[in-house]
């Protein structure tokens, strides 16, 4: 049992139920740090109205038994501060991190599993946490055939797309972004996107650039996937980066393996987790990626500043989530001030 000095409080946000947010308190034991274990204090975090809010509401993957059982705690990008570092993590106290962890003030965890990434330089706080969020659709940018010059699809701008979408066009392909919502394509916009299409003027725009050489389907819909092989050109590729969390019976799968067979397309998974944590001595890893965009947020080749909501505290996180399920065009994200 930790003395007082060696246990921190800490508060997270559990979901009990589906659709059931609340905040619940525990207690971080930091004594006996072992030699891959991180103690951080969280100081921003981002929720991810895709994978989180899935998780909120019970969904499962269509077809499949739920992903995770309640109670769960939420939540996989945050800056925070280091506590305590193990001698083999790399790190210090008072570093500057991102960790892929939970909504929670205080998180112990052993860095060999959960990807942590110093940081440094001058990037602002808010902007730390959404590095994560861009880096789920930039391995998938990375791992594809794409070159610059390249036209890539982005399919569905939440904030996932939204910001791939971004480093993709600052990385020099030529983007197109296609949303159904008129208020998500404004946003993207205001991010500095420049061709941005709605489903019914998706095919028209895409076949006047010769048709994509890659797709990222972001929104893990049935009916994007069929229209993912109709903007292919010959011999393109899609990759599924938005996860099929709804099923939709009217999309017939041989009407999206028509498209496949005829175009010689490939569809591929586009998880993060295809690629390793750390170096495996490949140069692809999740860390390595994470890298690269967060020098991308330095330098302001991406913006993140206008897919927030609002900014929050942690008490106000059971009510975010409640607008972000029941107002879903009206709330892209919300950013979470652990300092408040």
């Amino acid at each position: 049992m930790a003395n007082r000095e060696e246990a921190a409080e800490s508060w997270s946000v559990e979901f009990a139920a589906p659709r059931s947010a609340h905040m619940v308190s525990g207690s971080v034991d930091m004594s006996d740090i072992g030699p891959h274990e991180v103690v951080v204090r969280a100081r921003r975090s981002v929720i991810s109205p895709g994978t989180e809010l899935a998780w909120y509401r019970g969904q499962s993957f269509a077809g499949t038994s739920p992903r995770r059982a309640f109670p769960l705690r939420p939540g996989y990008a945050m800056a925070g501060t280091v506590l305590r570092a193990g001698v083999a993590t790399g790190l210090e106290a008072d570093m500057t991190v991102l960790s892929y962890t939970p909504h929670s003030s205080v998180v112990r965890f052993d860095k060999a599993n959960v990807v942590c990434v110093p940081i440094e330089g001058d990037l602002a706080l808010a902007a730390v946490p959404f590095a994560r969020l861009v880096q789920v659709g930039g391995i998938s940018l990375l791992a594809s055939a794409a070159r610059p010059g390249d036209v890539v699809v982005v399919m569905g701008l939440g904030p996932v797309g939204n910001l791939v979408a971004q480093l993709a066009a600052c990385s020099g392909f030529v983007v197109v972004g296609v949303e159904p919502s008129e208020q998500r394509r404004r946003i993207a916009a205001d991010c500095g996107l420049r061709t941005l299409v709605s489903l019914d003027d998706a095919e028209s725009a895409v076949e006047r650039l010769g048709g994509a050489r890659v797709v990222l389907e972001c929104s893990g819909s049935p009916s994007a996937l069929l229209l993912a092989t109709a903007l292919c050109a010959r011999y393109g590729e899609i990759l599924t980066v938005g996860a099929p969390w709804g099923a939709e019976t009217s999309v017939h799968v041989n009407a999206v393996m028509a498209g496949v067979f005829e175009k010689f397309l490939a569809i591929r998974s586009g998880w993060e987790w295809q690629w390793p944590r750390y170096d495996d001595r490949t140069g692809r890893s999740v860390e390595s990626c994470a890298q690269w965009v967060l020098r991308r947020l330095s330098d302001n080749s991406i913006v993140t500043a206008p897919l927030v909501t609002d900014t929050i505290g942690p008490d106000e996180m059971p009510e975010a989530y409640r607008r972000l399920d029941s107002h879903p065009d009206e709330n892209l994200t919300f950013l979470v001030d652990w300092e408040r």
